[in-house]
C-alpha cells in the first residue's frame, strides 16, 4: 500500500469512529465520497472496500426503523471494535490484519443483512454502484470503474444512464477543451 494511501485510510478512519458512535450518516456519507477519491486516483482497493463500508452504514443509519433493532447496536458495537482494531493495525503498517478486519466488517454487514432483510443486500449492491459512479466522475473508464468496484459494466452503465454523470462529464471535457484553446491563443 502507499503511504499517501496509507495516510488518508487513517485520516479517515480517525473521523469514523466518532461518526459512526452518534450514527451520523451524513457524516459517514461524506468520508465514504471523500474515500473514493483515493480509489479513483490510485485504483486501490483499500479505499474502495472502506468506501463501501461507510456508504452501506450511512444508508442503514438513515433508517429510523431499525434503531429499535437490538441487532443494529450489536452490529455497531462489533464494527466500531473492528474499525479501531483496524486502524491500529494500518498505523503498524500491518496491511494483512487492516484488511482481514476491513473482510470482517464487510461480512458483519452481510450478516446483520440476512437478520434484518434484503434491504440491505440492495444497500450493499447499490454501494458499490454509485461508488462506481463516483470513481467514474474521476475521469476512469466505466470498464475500469466497474471493475474495481467487483460489478458489471451494466449495473454501472444503468446507473450512470439515470443520472446526470455522463452530461457533467461532457461538459467537464468541454471547459478542459475551451481552456486548452484558450491557452494556445494567448501563448500560455
Amino acid at each position: 500500500m502507499k503511504e499517501e494511501i496509507r495516510k488518508d485510510l487513517l485520516k479517515v478512519l480517525e473521523k469514523v469512529v466518532p461518526a459512526l458512535r452518534s450514527e451520523d450518516s451524513r457524516e459517514l456519507k461524506w468520508l465514504s465520497n471523500n474515500t473514493i477519491h483515493n480509489a479513483g486516483i490510485f485504483q486501490d482497493r483499500d479505499s474502495v472496500s472502506l468506501a463501501v463500508i461507510l456508504y452501506s452504514l450511512s444508508k442503514i443509519f438513515e433508517r429510523p426503523r431499525l434503531y429499535d433493532q437490538p441487532i443494529l447496536q450489536e452490529m455497531k458495537k462489533e464494527v466500531l471494535q473492528s474499525l479501531n482494531y483496524a486502524k491500529t493495525n494500518l498505523k503498524r503498517k500491518d496491511e494483512k490484519v487492516f484488511r482481514l478486519e476491513v473482510k470482517k466488517i464487510l461480512k458483519r454487514i452481510s450478516v446483520f443483512e440476512k437478520k434484518i432483510g434484503k434491504y440491505i443486500t440492495e444497500v450493499l449492491q447499490q454501494a458499490k454502484i454509485k461508488k462506481g459512479g463516483r470513481i467514474y466522475e474521476h475521469g476512469l473508464s466505466v470498464g475500469m470503474s466497474a471493475q474495481i468496484m467487483g460489478i458489471s459494466k451494466w449495473e454501472l452503465m444503468d446507473y450512470l444512464g439515470a443520472t446526470k454523470v455522463s452530461e457533467v462529464t461532457d461538459e467537464v471535457s468541454r471547459l478542459k477543451s475551451r481552456l486548452v484553446n484558450a491557452r494556445r491563443m494567448f501563448n500560455l
